[in-house]
């Protein structure tokens, strides 16, 4: 190997322990954080593993730790994550998009864990004859989207079709398949993990020429009900150390997630908002 690749490799991991060296060990009695989980491959896994892992418990081990905490993560379907948030039967919830509505009952921790541009995408039979152009050609038609999801505006606030809400996008495509709805929109970045997780071949169903790119910005939420609520500062100040120390951008290349540069250099000019707004 490389002497400069072993290097940067060395670095890399003294950049992911840093914050474990001085850490205390995890113990059985520590204070539980729960962290709300539902499967969306390639970013989080739940289903069909030894134990739930991915991009949100390898953000939050590492400064949960250094405030003496031990993660306990919960299993569940994403409408279900969110109510639990919601209720503040968990603490955290991950991957979520910012909105006004879910900013009532929770409280987006800066920066964002994920950072990227993707499409949103939908998917038909390849027997629909309608091809889609652009939202309006939706009209009186059935879209699947996952329950409490949020997409993008002119597709969110349109009611002139049917929205068919489920609780998972491998679902929302199966449903398609069968032919019980016309359409399904999905995020293209983890739409071949849903047709995997729904038995599905990506060329089982046709690819619509409609979509939207957008720099999707994906966070880790603390619920505002939660009986943990006042550690909400101090892990967003753990949490934004570890982002200027790179190990957010380590990650997100380990989950090919690249980092989209122009937006890195802005947030980093800016001053950090720590406490949450009550």
């Amino acid at each position: 190997m490389p002497t400069v690749l072993i290097k940067l490799l060395s670095v890399a991991l003294f950049l992911l322990a840093w914050p474990l060296l001085a850490a205390p060990p995890l113990r059985a009695d520590m204070p539980v954080l729960k962290l709300a989980m539902y499967h969306s491959p390639p970013y989080y896994f739940t289903e069909d593993v030894a134990e739930p892992h991915g991009l949100s418990l390898d953000l939050l081990r590492p400064a949960a730790r250094q405030l003496g905490l031990r993660i306990e993560v919960v299993v569940c379907p994403f409408p279900r994550c969110l109510k639990m948030a919601e209720t503040g039967e968990v603490d955290i919830v991950a991957g979520l998009l910012q909105s006004p509505q879910r900013e009532k009952f929770l409280h987006f921790i800066q920066p964002a864990m994920m950072n990227f541009v993707s499409s949103f995408v939908f998917y038909s039979r390849h027997n629909q004859r309608r091809e889609i152009h652009k939202v309006g050609d939706l009209q009186g038609s059935t879209v699947t989207v996952m329950r409490d999801a949020v997409y993008f505006t002119e597709f969110d606030q349109a009611t002139n079709f049917e929205k068919i809400a489920v609780n998972t996008e491998a679902i929302s495509l199966d449903m398609v398949h069968k032919g019980r709805a016309d359409y399904a929109i999905t995020v293209e970045q983890t739409a071949e993990g849903s047709f995997s997780a729904a038995g599905l071949a990506i060329t089982d169903l046709k690819r619509q020429p409609y979509h939207v790119n957008q720099n999707i910005r994906g966070y880790l939420a603390f619920s505002r009900q939660s009986p943990n609520f006042q550690l909400a500062p101090k892990l967003e100040q753990l949490l934004e150390q570890q982002y200027r120390a790179g190990m957010f951008h380590l990650l997100w290349q380990k989950y090919h997630l690249p980092a989209i540069r122009a937006q890195v250099q802005r947030y980093e000019k800016e001053p950090s908002a720590a406490t949450p707004a009550e």
